[in-house]
C-alpha cells in the first residue's frame, strides 16, 4: 500500500491501539515476507512506532505505557516497585514498569521504556484490580510481591529494611498485608513480621 492508504488503514482501525503482527497478516492481503517489508519502511519513515518486535502503535490513537504492559507478557499485572509507587506508597520515582506474571521472566527495553516482567506460581496470580483494562496490584500485594520475588533470601534482608525507609508502611492495610504474606509461606510472613514490627500473632 502507499503511506496514504496506510494512514487511512489506521485511521479505520483506530478503535484497536496495539497491533500484533498476526493482527495486520489478518487485516492485509499481505505475506509474511512483504508485511515485514512494508512495517520495516513504514517505522523507518515514522508513520508508526513498533513497540518491540511485532508489536506495533497505531499512530491515530496511541496506547500508553501500560496499555503496553498488558499485552507484551499476558497474563500480568503491574506490582512490585511500579505499583507500590503509583499507590504512593513507595517515595521515589519509578521510571521502569514492573509486573509479574505466570509465564517466564522476560526485561523488554523500548525506545523510551523497560518493561520488567518477573514469573510467579499461578496459585500467587492474585491480589490485584482492574481498572480500564490495567490490572494493577493492591498495594499490600505489591509488597508482598515485591519481598517474594526480591528480598525472600537471608542475604537480602538487609536491603529490604533499607528500602523500608522509603514505603510508607503505616499507610497499608497491615491485616490484609499479613493475611497476604500468610497465604505465601511463612519466610515472606517472617519478613513482613519482621519490616512492620507487628507480630503475625496478634492479627
Amino acid at each position: 500500500m502507499k503511506i496514504k492508504e496506510w494512514i487511512k488503514f489506521f485511521k479505520q482501525h483506530n478503535n484497536k491501539k496495539i497491533f500484533s503482527f498476526s493482527d495486520l497478516l489478518q487485516l492485509t492481503t499481505y505475506n509474511r515476507q512483504t508485511l515485514y517489508v512494508e512495517l520495516n519502511r513504514l517505522t523507518k519513515q515514522g508513520i508508526i512506532n513498533r513497540i518491540t518486535r511485532e508489536w506495533y502503535e497505531n499512530p491515530f490513537n496511541p496506547p500508553t505505557k501500560e496499555e503496553i504492559a498488558m499485552i507484551l507478557r499476558y497474563p500480568c499485572y503491574l506490582s512490585m516497585e511500579y505499583a507500590l509507587s503509583k499507590h504512593g506508597i513507595l517515595s521515589q520515582t519509578v521510571y521502569t514498569l514492573t509486573l509479574v506474571t505466570t509465564k517466564t521472566p522476560y526485561t523488554y527495553k523500548t525506545r523510551n521504556t523497560t518493561y520488567e516482567y518477573h514469573q510467579i506460581k499461578k496459585e500467587f496470580f492474585w491480589g490485584y484490580n482492574k481498572k480500564d483494562d490495567i490490572l494493577i496490584a493492591e498495594p499490600e500485594k505489591a509488597l508482598i510481591d515485591l519481598i517474594h520475588i526480591r528480598y525472600r533470601s537471608k542475604n537480602r534482608e538487609e536491603k529490604l529494611f533499607s528500602l523500608t525507609r522509603d514505603l510508607y508502611i503505616e499507610e497499608l492495610n497491615h491485616e490484609k498485608l499479613y493475611k497476604y504474606a500468610k497465604k505465601i509461606n511463612k519466610r515472606i510472613g517472617k519478613l513482613v513480621e519482621m519490616i512492620t514490627h507487628s507480630p503475625l500473632s496478634k492479627t
